[in-house]
């Protein structure tokens, strides 16, 4: 039985021993991708270790994790298929910082490479005024030709992206990638939605025209709650995952004393956040009954985000499936 077709029927237990495992199942999934012809992919995993692992004032610890998972993943990626990878950052001061962090692991690293997303590594403050009453958030953006560079990579992988980089990632991937593969790696995506629509962010329309049609490889995304009871010991802690590996279906994980994570619920679709945490609950025998005051009370009346509910304007179901 071959690798991909283990996988197709997804994992009854989930436990990876390292973030080298992790690497190498979105690796994986990745090569699984490619070979099926997608151009938009997503990987995501908490890059930082612990259960509070999101992206939190710009940490440094949080960037280069980013960038070393990439040069991990697609050195594996290079290794296997011999197509070299360009690992795209938002702009100049990010590129120059990384070239000097990671100058050794660059070199070292058979395949990989680093670039911006416009091929320029200098920037600009005249765009400032431009780049915020156009909906591209107060970050700066090169208006120069400075230090321009082709892009000659046969897949690209970007990273540490905020919203305000979203607007500059769809203009790559439309006029400068040459419809080759573009892999979003921890961008966290669903939190970067949720800024859409805002003053000074992009429109709404940007994930129904090109988020949409990302489709997530490798997908782990870990959630803790707590629930409370009205017999000792009154609050019970409970966590899981959302999981999807390509080519295997959405599940969900709930997470053992003994650390792994253990399916309890499968499906072809994406599950929304309440639906996860609906099974878990279920699975615990902590849910309420259906259609009851306390269910209400506990969920509220909306039990999803605009962006996971269905909708007309939704271009492509890539994302969800």
């Amino acid at each position: 039985m071959s690798a991909r077709e283990s996988r197709r029927e997804g994992r009854p237990i989930y436990n990876p021993a390292s973030y080298q495992d992790i690497c190498l199942h979105a690796s994986q999934s990745v090569l699984d991708g490619l070979r099926d012809g997608l151009r938009l992919m997503e990987v995501e995993f908490p890059s930082v270790p612990g259960e509070d692992a999101s992206y939190k004032a710009a940490s440094d610890v949080y960037i280069d994790l980013n960038i070393q998972y990439a040069l991990t993943i697609f050195n594996k990626v290079y290794r296997e298929t011999g197509k070299t990878c360009e690992i795209l950052v938002p702009d100049g001061p990010e590129y120059r910082r990384a070239k000097k962090v990671f100058l050794n692991s660059l070199e070292l690293s058979d395949g990989c490479a680093l670039n911006t997303l416009d091929g320029k590594k200098t920037e600009n403050i005249w765009s400032f005024f431009d780049n915020t009453f156009s909906g591209k958030g107060l970050r700066t953006r090169s208006s120069t030709d400075d230090d321009c560079q082709g892009f000659t990579a046969d897949i690209f992988v970007v990273v540490n992206l905020s919203t305000v980089d979203l607007p500059g990632t769809e203009h790559f991937f439309s006029l400068l990638s040459d419809n080759r593969p573009l892999v979003f790696l921890n961008n966290e995506l669903d939190t970067l939605r949720a800024d859409l629509g805002l003053f000074s962010f992009p429109q709404k329309d940007l994930h129904y025209r090109f988020l949409s049609k990302i489709k997530p490889v490798y997908y782990l995304r870990t959630r803790a709650y707590s629930r409370t009871i009205s017999v000792s010991p009154f609050v019970i802690n409970y966590s899981g995952a959302i999981f999807r590996e390509y080519p295997a279906p959405w599940q969900v994980m709930v997470k053992q004393n003994t650390g792994e994570l253990v399916c309890i619920a499968e499906d072809e679709d994406r599950f929304t956040l309440g639906e996860a945490k609906q099974e878990m609950l279920t699975a615990i025998g902590l849910s309420d009954a259906d259609g009851s005051p306390l269910k209400t009370l506990r969920s509220g009346y909306k039990t999803s985000t605009w962006w996971e509910e269905d909708s007309d304007m939704e271009q492509s179901a890539a994302w969800r499936t």
